[in-house]
């Protein structure tokens, strides 16, 4: 049988609580971030097929690579030889 002082004893009540508190909360993140991710998903894709659409009515010419360059040496800049 259970004693009297085992039922008055209170001393893992609020650890209990805060485990509660802790998953109650978890499971509101999870929600919210399950619907954010959607969202955001939905928000790729519809750029994405703009994107699509705007490159098969007018494309523009790749640019022209920039012509090579050479390296500065000291004489090139006026510094006098030693």
């Amino acid at each position: 049988m259970i004693s009297r002082q085992l039922l008055r004893d209170e001393a893992g009540v609020s650890a209990i609580e805060y485990a509660i508190l802790a998953a109650l909360i978890a499971v509101g993140l999870v929600g919210a971030l399950s619907a954010l991710g959607t969202q955001t998903g939905n928000t790729y894709t519809k750029v994405g097929d703009s994107m699509g659409v705007a490159e098969a009515e007018e494309a523009e010419p790749a640019p022209e690579a920039p012509p090579a360059r050479e390296p500065i040496r000291a004489r090139d800049r006026g510094v006098p030889r030693p």
